[in-house]
């Protein structure tokens, strides 16, 4: 007989590593703790919007000017929602930032806790303009403040009409 057949491979070490595998992801899976967001200055709803003190259409109106492309991607989006919903959506960021700031960082950090509320259901987006944290936030929050208060026209749009340029969206 060679070494070779004399050999045995022992399957000792490997059994051993996977019942200790086995072992610790029990262990983590039923070990009691309290389930927290995970709210950072940024996330879910940016830092700056809870702090802000600019209202809905400041802010809708500076990302109109310094963030154009969401915004129209956002006024689009809208757009193609019922008109219900689009109430719905403005007095819900209406609400938010009539909190005051403590209020606003204890909604961002329950909000995933709470349910799905029916709004979310209809439009999951509904509020990704003011809670986008790819800087479109933190341009709203630099700029909002040199824009009226109360201009309800940027809840009002539609593309700019150009020869050379289709429709985003078939009327």
């Amino acid at each position: 007989m060679n070494d070779m057949s004399r050999r045995r491979f022992s399957f000792g070490p490997v059994i051993r590593f996977g019942v200790w595998v086995l072992a610790a992801g029990v262990c983590a899976a039923t070990s009691p703790s309290v389930a927290k967001a995970d709210s950072t200055e940024d996330f879910p709803i940016p830092h700056r919007i809870i702090e802000t003190t600019c209202t809905a259409e400041q802010l809708l109106a500076a990302a109109r000017d310094y963030e154009p492309v969401y915004y129209e991607r956002y006024m689009i989006d809208m757009h193609n929602h019922p008109d219900d919903i689009q109430q719905a959506t403005k007095d819900k960021i209406h609400w938010f930032l009539s909190l005051s700031p403590a209020d606003r960082r204890d909604y961002s950090e329950n909000m995933f806790y709470n349910g799905a509320e029916p709004l979310w259901l209809a439009w999951p987006n509904n509020m990704k303009i003011f809670f986008n944290n790819k800087g479109v936030a933190a341009k709203e929050t630099d700029y909002c403040a040199s824009y009226p208060p109360a201009d309800e026209s940027v809840w009002d749009w539609a593309p700019n009409p150009s020869p050379n340029v289709p429709a985003p969206y078939p009327s």
